[in-house]
């Protein structure tokens, strides 16, 4: 079940009132563990009609909101101390990995429970609600994208219910982070959260990026790759951008003077990397052997039936 609504919905029902803003100067560090975010699963969230093709997110709409309730919050009085405890008793709470640095009363329902915002240093910010059975925690970036998602399906979210605070980072420039932490060279123009520990980032002098945190590794698989891998495609790649990849595939071999013309995935392995059919513009085709970005070796489409129990499929066969 998609859980990232859940904050949304439960605040939304029974008559949720907007708190007014209400910003805290420096705290200490409290206590780390392990994120604690709720479940983030499937590229879109569940039940909606979004066409993954067609989404751009921008720093634009972002800066903008965040610009107005910045306004906001300097003409709000100083939190009072049970806003600094609430905060920091939560984030223990919530078991985060977040040494807090500022915090806000976003909404308070009817009933009493109420939802916080906090902002982390050197990190994504958080929303917190507070429920009588504990804390429920979800980072800022992953909010962010399921609203910007939503919106564009005409189902926009209350502006309190998203991450406002000035010390929260623009989520764009997070998951650019993410992705030099991860060690992808690229000029980070749009990004998004599709899942939980799932990032996708659109470059403006490349073909983007696919990013998966395993614990503390990440995973990175360029979108011309995803796009053969698998069913899906990647929203701020299109096939033009992918094909702009392929020339990458003979650089350096003994076939260099192919102009690819398609490319097909044929397999993977472990330690070999990725396996790749190349057809020229010649019609000519070979396979190709790819790992850590480069091509180590070639081989002739009559070498396939060996290494894969099946023959090329785009190049016509040899004689």
């Amino acid at each position: 079940m998609w859980k990232l609504g859940l904050i949304i919905a439960s605040l939304c029902v029974a008559g949720a009132v907007p708190a007014e803003a209400q910003s805290l100067g420096p705290l200490q560090p409290s206590a780390a563990g392990p994120p604690s975010n709720p479940e983030y699963g499937g590229g879109i969230p569940i039940g909606s009609n979004v066409d993954p093709n067609r989404v751009s997110v921008t720093r634009d709409t972002w800066a903008s909101r965040r610009r107005d309730r910045r306004r906001s919050d300097e003409a709000t009085a100083a939190a009072p101390p049970q806003v600094r405890e609430a905060a920091e008793r939560l984030v223990a709470a919530a078991g985060l990995d977040c040494a807090l640095v500022d915090a806000a009363l976003r909404v308070t329902r009817e009933d009493g429970t109420r939802l916080y915002e906090v902002a982390c240093d050197g990190g994504p910010g958080y929303l917190i609600e507070d429920l009588r059975s504990g804390a429920r925690a979800q980072d800022c970036v992953l909010q962010w994208s399921a609203a910007e998602l939503g919106r564009r399906e005409g189902q926009p979210f209350d502006e309190s219910q998203l991450c406002n605070l000035a010390a929260n980072p623009d989520p764009v420039d997070v998951i650019a982070g993410y992705g030099r932490e991860a060690g992808v060279q690229c000029d980070v123009d749009e990004a998004l959260a599709t899942a939980e520990n799932v990032y996708e980032i659109g470059c403006s002098d490349r073909d983007g990026w696919r990013l998966e945190r395993r614990g503390s590794a990440w995973k990175t698989t360029s979108c011309w790759e995803f796009r053969l891998r698998s069913d899906a495609t990647c929203r701020f790649s299109g096939e033009a951008d992918a094909r702009a990849q392929w020339p990458g595939l003979v650089v350096g071999t003994d076939v260099s003077g192919c102009v690819p013309d398609a490319v097909a995935w044929m397999g993977d392995n472990a330690q070999r990397g990725a396996f790749y059919e190349v057809r020229c513009s010649t019609g000519d085709g070979f396979l190709v052997q790819f790992k850590d970005g480069a091509t180590q070796r070639t081989f002739p489409c009559s070498e396939a039936p060996r290494i894969f129990r099946k023959p090329c499929s785009l190049s016509a066969p040899e004689a």
